[in-house]
């Protein structure tokens, strides 16, 4: 360890005790996270917060595992909650601006193409650019430019036969990797943060302070090769890259979108759908960790069918649209908790989310 009487400046001395702080608390913290099993690691929540988790995170520790086809239908528990099929404004939950255009008739199922990976990278802000990939600079520009890449040499490669390369775009679409922004904020200390924390779902990984420098090796390395036996690779000047990989400590993770600059619908419904997923996890004593700040914010898809929301459990992704607070109660305990996909609210999943799924679609 570096010694603080080889440091002059008082700056940097306070730098090292701040880095010492950390170490200590990473410690006391995240000492159950040596299980190389995601889903059998027991983590224990450090009363000194870590993770500066923002709004677009409601995350659940206490969700109970399991993988299954099974389906449930609003009706089938509207005795128990009358306002999920009430059609008068409710007096139980907020509402939605009555301004607001929203599809309410259009088929839900199977809007959202099914997809293999989720690429969520963490930015500390709460809205971004109208479209992401065209913030010249940022993380998010130079991974869709990395993938943009790998679909052109897919197209190169069997330029000479047409069938060959239609088969290519299309499994090129069957196995599409989402990338999204969100307002989870990076590493605490703000001294530590060069970078952004990207999380990969279903890999449940975090890895942190990944630069627009190194965009390219961390595409190649984790969203190609899928290996992760080494986080220090070689780029092509074969200097070696470092990446700092942990396995994502929560059992469940919450994502709703409140991408206002892209569409107002889902910057009014965020911050309604986040206040109510906060208060239901308090009420049921499910082990919550977010923070206070309004901006509800990860952007995922079409915004017609605001609200949109995402669930992660146990290596499976379900997308709903067509939330509203009513809804949020519900999803917690059937779709949270128990891993039933609730029919109404279902636009699409991730590849693998059901039993024998090869195309991540579920039909009924």
């Amino acid at each position: 360890m570096l010694r603080k009487n080889f440091f002059p400046s008082q700056s940097l001395q306070l730098n090292i005790k701040k880095m010492e702080q950390f170490c200590n608390i990473l410690k006391s913290t995240f000492t159950s996270f040596s299980s190389s099993s995601f889903n059998q690691r027991n983590y224990h929540h450090n009363s000194r917060q870590i993770s500066t988790a923002n709004t677009s995170f409601s995350i659940l520790k206490n969700a109970n595992k399991s993988l299954s086809n099974e389906t449930i239908s609003i009706s089938d528990i509207s005795t128990k909650n009358p306002c999920l099929v009430c059609q008068n404004p409710c007096s139980t939950h907020p509402s939605y601006p009555s301004n607001l255009k929203l599809d309410h008739t259009s088929p839900l199922k199977d809007t959202i193409q099914p997809y293999v990976r989720h690429v969520i990278i963490s930015t500390g802000k709460s809205d971004w650019e109208k479209i992401i990939e065209l913030n010249q600079g940022s993380l998010a520009s130079e991974l869709f430019k990395c993938q943009s890449e790998v679909m052109n040499n897919n197209d190169s490669l069997t330029k000479e036969n047409d069938s060959k390369k239609l088969k290519k775009e299309n499994k090129f679409k069957k196995d599409r990797t989402m990338i999204t922004n969100c307002s989870r904020s990076n590493t605490q200390f703000s001294f530590f943060n060069w970078g952004n924390d990207v999380l990969i779902f279903p890999d449940n990984l975090l890895i942190r302070n990944v630069t627009v420098k190194h965009a390219k090796e961390f595409y190649n390395h984790f969203l190609l090769n899928q290996q992760y036996k080494s986080i220090d690779i070689k780029n092509e000047n074969y200097n070696v890259v470092k990446f700092e990989k942990e396995e994502i400590p929560y059992k469940a993770v919450i994502l709703i979108c409140g991408h206002k600059r892209r569409d107002i619908r889902c910057g009014v419904a965020g911050p309604l759908l986040k206040n109510e997923f906060d208060k239901v996890l308090k009420e049921l004593k499910l082990d919550l960790r977010s923070n206070g700040n309004n901006g509800v914010a990860v952007y995922l898809s079409s915004h017609h069918f605001a609200g949109n929301v995402i669930v992660y459990r146990n290596n499976q992704g379900f997308f709903y649209g067509r939330v509203t607070p009513c809804h949020v109660k519900m999803i917690v305990e059937k779709t949270v908790i128990e891993g039933k996909v609730i029919k109404e609210l279902y636009r699409g999943s991730m590849k693998g989310s059901f039993i024998n799924d090869e195309i991540g679609k579920l039909d009924w």
